[in-house]
């Protein structure tokens, strides 16, 4: 298939392929014409190429991971994960503590015990005089 079909069904633009191309994490056939001749299995490719940049993955930990023995790639992706699950829970407790600070009433972060919590939880015990 051309490009611009495989391109609308991975859901990116036609030139997002071409890099891909370029930086050689995909490797499309070509037919007469040095035109680029997408299969299935192309298209399933850069779909996995498309969620995982969508994680963050760049193309070149792609690349790498296509080359690499078993053993190292599982290595690699268990890594990755476990950024993501640490990365997921900072976002939650984020967003847990935005949804409370919509409704908290008190006026200093060290008056409401969730507020300071979430501070120190944070990070931010250099910068806030907790009580003892």
């Amino acid at each position: 298939m051309r490009i611009s079909l495989a391109a609308d069904l991975v859901g990116v633009p036609a030139h997002v392929l071409r890099h891909w191309e370029d930086e050689g994490v995909l490797a499309p056939s070509r037919r007469n014409g040095n035109q680029r001749d997408f299969t299935d299995q192309h298209v399933n490719e850069a779909r996995i190429i498309h969620r995982l940049r969508q994680a963050g993955i760049g193309l070149a930990e792609i690349r790498e991971l296509r080359s690499s023995p078993p053993g190292h790639r599982s290595a690699r992706l268990t890594a990755s994960a476990e950024r993501m699950a640490a990365e997921a829970d900072r976002l939650n407790a984020a967003a847990s503590f935005l949804r409370h600070t919509a409704e908290c009433v008190h006026p200093v972060v060290d008056e409401c015990r969730q507020c300071r919590d979430y501070a120190i939880a944070g990070g931010l015990r250099s910068t806030l005089k907790t009580p003892a």
